[in-house]
Parts: C-alpha cells; sequence; structure tokens
C-alpha cells in the first residue's frame, strides 16, 4: 500500500511540474472575451488623419494579418467623423480625442459583443489616440510612436490582454517614448494570436 501512495503521488507531482512548466511555457493572456468575430473585420480612421498615421495603422494590421492565421483585420477606405469616444454604433473606430493625462495615452474599448455557446467574442471595439500626449510616426524620442502603440492596441481587439512580464512582446502592458519594438510581433504575441485562431 505505501509503495501505491508513493507511486500515485510521484505522478501527481510529475503532473503539477508538467502543468505548471505547460502554463509558464509562453508569455501571452487571452482576454476573457476572447477573440473578434466576424472576422476579418475592419477599422475605421477619423477623417482627417494624416496620411503617415493612416499608413501607421494599414502596417499595424499588417503585421497581425502576417501572424499565421490569415487576415484579420484591415483599415477601412473610408473614414468616419465621429467625435465620440466609445460610441456603439457598429464600427470599431479610431479616434483622435483629447482626454486628459491621467488616462492612457493609447485606449481600447470593447463595446459590443455576443456569446455563442459557451464562447464571448468581440463584436465592436474603439481605439482612441489621446492627443493630450505627443504622437509621431517617425520613432521620435519625445512622442508616443503610433504604429507602435497601435500595433499592441489592435492586440486587444483581436482577444489578448496584455503581458505583465516578458517585455519584448507587442502585449507588452506598457511603452516609453520613442519605442518602436512593438510594431512587429514577437513569436509569443503570434502564439497567441494562434490559440485564438489558429
Amino acid at each position: 500500500m505505501k509503495g501505491i501512495c508513493r507511486r500515485v503521488s510521484v505522478v501527481v507531482f510529475c503532473v503539477l511540474v508538467f502543468a505548471a512548466g505547460m502554463i509558464t511555457a509562453h508569455a501571452y493572456a487571452i482576454l476573457s472575451l476572447g477573440g473578434f468575430s466576424p472576422y476579418p473585420t475592419e477599422v475605421v480612421s477619423a477623417r482627417g488623419f494624416s496620411s503617415e498615421v493612416n499608413s501607421a495603422i494599414t502596417k499595424s494590421c499588417q503585421a497581425w494579418n502576417n501572424a499565421g492565421v490569415g487576415t484579420l483585420v484591415t483599415r477601412a477606405s473610408y473614414t468616419h467623423s465621429n467625435n465620440t469616444f466609445p460610441d456603439e454604433n457598429d464600427e470599431n473606430q479610431i479616434t483622435a480625442i483629447s482626454e486628459g493625462t491621467r488616462t492612457g495615452f493609447m485606449t481600447t474599448e470593447f463595446t459590443q459583443y455576443k456569446i455563442i455557446g459557451l464562447k464571448c467574442y468581440n463584436t465592436e471595439v474603439d481605439i482612441n489616440i489621446n492627443t493630450s500626449f505627443p504622437w509621431a510616426t517617425n520613432g521620435d524620442e519625445r512622442a508616443y510612436d503610433v504604429q507602435n502603440c497601435f500595433t499592441h492596441e489592435l492586440g486587444h481587439l483581436l482577444g489578448l490582454d496584455d503581458e505583465a512580464n516578458k517585455t519584448s512582446s507587442t502585449m507588452y502592458g506598457s511603452a516609453e517614448l520613442g519605442e518602436t519594438k512593438k510594431r512587429s510581433l514577437a513569436a509569443d504575441d503570434k502564439n497567441g494570436i494562434k490559440e485564438i485562431y489558429g
């Protein structure tokens, strides 16, 4: 009997060690709302965005579309003139509204979702570029980089949460002035999106 208990304890220990290894083997987190449905979806730029800002948004979309699961999100060919953020209106709108410096420099709001079976999906997500902070598209060290930050926010739209530990991840939860490393996805970002859409 002692031998059986010892073997069971060893097996349980091995399973726990294996499971712990699986949990820490990746550096991504999936939001409780899961992915976006239906996809591919579009994000709609505010009228008046410069061509450089729109180009940065397009490149951010391309980063996620090149993650290995096909096209997930594109920038719409049309624009909007909405000055409200967030606004539940069946469009993933990108706005540029001053929200003061006590809030984030770029904010994502989940405005609509649906439940299918046991899963919940985003169906509308709005993103605001807070104009209370300095912005650039060229990696200027005195400003936040639009593409860097927008690629991160698109990860939220697609269902990924902030990564707390791996600073090389696009989904790492903070950014510095002049930072551009989040423009391209790390392996963990791609693995997270494959977990949702693969």
